[in-house]
């Protein structure tokens, strides 16, 4: 408590006889009792020795001393006394300890346990200021109806208006009521004028009640303070954002911030169409900072080559996971995810590799499509990244116009590539930019064309026989792009001519028998991978 503040007495009535969820008080929630997390909140708001449960139950007594707590024990009761009257008989208790008429009462309820010690300070203020009584409340405003004298429904309000504008209504939460001694005694209540609300936040407000309370406080209990690191730009493509978008969305139940580089605009530009927090920083040092201050349990690094020293700063306090990381930072973190290449330095129990521990947008997952094999190439789909930074699509496009394919060409084209004109091909062409349902697109195709990054393992998991054309180097390192995961592996694409590039499309356009084999192939190599599996072995293998 601030020396300025009084220091309250906090008293936590237990009773043992819990009907709704038996054992409710001393039940496990997420490792301790219950009743353990309001002892440990009000500890942190009063003076020692000020804290006091009434309970009726011997495990409940034992498991409050053992954290703190006075306990007062009662005889075992119906349950019929109100809070104000088993206040009013434990006055001369309190008065016992040291207490005086002047001092504040507050009562907490351990069915409350979210409630944090800076609302005990929030009360304490509102008392110094010459409240009466002060009651945490929740904004429970809602389009409601009540009945008549008659007993026919009427609504109580005004208009039909969206929740946010309807006039402010508050529920009492529960989790603190108080007053001065003196005004219980003089008034049998710990209601007295002037009375004075402190709001709280919908997870501060829940009172556990039946067992859907219990796993709503199972959910607030275990959620993870989780920051997601990443960029996107030209020279570095989309594929990392889109991962991290699909890994946002498995992990959404927890408190996620994604983190972009100041000077690379392309990441938020495409993060402002999703709903979730943003945030920007301009250096490795300033996101360790970031880091610290969110008192992060968790960060994921999905950017290359991160380093030794940041990474061993960032596991100082919180647990770290890299994606796709050959940099000598992913030697010391906890978990590298290796979809595309493993890491040679990195022990086998501290990665995740294969196809199977590929996280795709979440869109393909949403359905089980249907996948059909066709006896003839009807559609190719054309799909280098996010900004093609080596402008393959033009050598595709050009192949095909060089074979005189005479099917449909579909070609996909993210926020960082060059415009295509279709008007400049003699092809049935259309251009698609920015797709959001990539998996609908997909599943018309016969072929693909694509570079060598996520869209391989896309392009899989539907059973699309792809040619691959790396963009840089560095892709051709990626173990994916195999025929077992149905790809022909060109190599460097900037090394692929437009005849060579066209040779290989006739041989798979022609040959049905190699484009089932490639279709079945990729099918079986991505049949048991889900997002969700592979969010919950991460999870795991970090020890949350």
């Amino acid at each position: 408590m601030d020396e300025q503040l009084e220091s309250p007495w906090i008293v936590i009535p237990a009773r043992g006889g819990s009907t709704g969820v038996p054992r409710k008080n001393v039940r496990l929630l997420a490792g301790e009792p219950l009743i353990a997390r309001t002892i440990k909140t009000a500890l942190q708001g009063t003076l020692p020795g000020r804290v006091v449960v009434i309970t009726d139950d011997d495990e409940i007594a034992e498991i409050s001393e053992r954290f703190g707590a006075v306990v007062l024990r009662e005889e075992k009761t119906t349950g019929k006394a109100t809070l104000d009257q088993v206040m009013f008989r434990t006055i001369p208790f309190l008065t016992e300890l040291g207490a005086n008429n002047s001092d504040v009462l507050l009562t907490m309820q351990p069915t409350c346990p979210f409630i944090k010690p800076a609302r005990v300070k929030d009360a304490m203020q509102r008392f110094a200021q010459g409240a009466g009584s002060v009651i945490t409340v929740v904004d429970d405003r809602h389009l409601g109806w009540v009945f008549d004298a008659e007993g026919n429904p009427k609504p109580d309000y005004a208009a039909r208006v969206n929740r946010q504008e309807l006039p402010a209504k508050f529920k009492e939460s529960g989790a603190i009521i108080g007053a001065r001694i003196s005004d219980i005694v003089r008034t049998g209540t710990r209601i007295v004028e002037p009375i004075n609300l402190v709001e709280v936040p919908e997870a501060e407000a829940l009172d556990i009640d039946t067992f859907s309370d219990w796993a709503v406080a199972e959910h607030l209990a275990s959620r993870k303070r989780i920051l997601l690191r990443t960029d996107a730009a030209k020279e570095l493509g989309m594929g990392h954002v889109y991962r991290t978008l699909a890994l946002a969305y498995s992990l959404a139940r927890h408190q996620i911030t994604i983190v972009l580089s100041d000077d690379k605009p392309l990441g938020a530009e495409f993060f402002a169409e999703y709903p979730f927090e943003v945030a920007t920083v301009v250096s490795d040092l300033e996101f360790l900072s970031f880091a610290r201050k969110s008192k992060a349990d968790l960060v994921v690094l999905d950017r290359l080559d991160n380093l030794a020293e940041f990474v061993t700063l960032l596991g100082g306090f919180c647990k770290v996971v890299t994606f796709e990381d050959l940099g000598d930072g992913a030697e010391v973190a906890d978990l590298v995810i290796a979809d595309m290449y493993e890491h040679p330095r990195v022990p086998a129990e501290r990665q995740l590799t294969g196809v199977e521990n590929a996280i795709l947008a979440p869109s393909f997952e949403s359905l089980k499509r249907h996948i059909t094999f066709h006896e003839t190439v009807e559609e190719v789909l054309v799909l280098f990244g996010g900004t093609d930074p080596s402008n393959l699509a033009v050598t595709a496009l050009r192949a095909l116009e060089y074979i005189e394919f005479p099917g449909r060409v579909t070609l996909v084209r993210g926020l960082g590539a060059d415009l295509v004109d279709p008007k400049a091909y003699k092809l049935k062409l259309r251009v698609l930019s920015n797709v959001k349902n990539m998996p609908a697109v997909m599943e018309d195709a016969d072929i693909a064309l694509s570079s060598a990054g996520r869209t391989i393992t896309e392009l899989s998991s539907l059973g699309i026989p792809t040619i691959c054309m790396a963009q840089n180097a560095k892709e051709l390192t990626h173990t994916h792009t195999t025929p077992t995961n149905g790809v022909i592996m060109l190599g460097l694409g900037a090394l692929v001519s437009t005849e060579t590039l066209a040779a290989h499309l006739k041989e798979l356009i022609t040959n049905e028998d190699l484009r089932f084999k490639l279709h079945t192939r990729a099918l079986e190599a991505t049949g048991t991978r889900s997002n969700d599996r592979i969010v919950r072995r991460i999870l795991k293998q970090i020890g949350f």
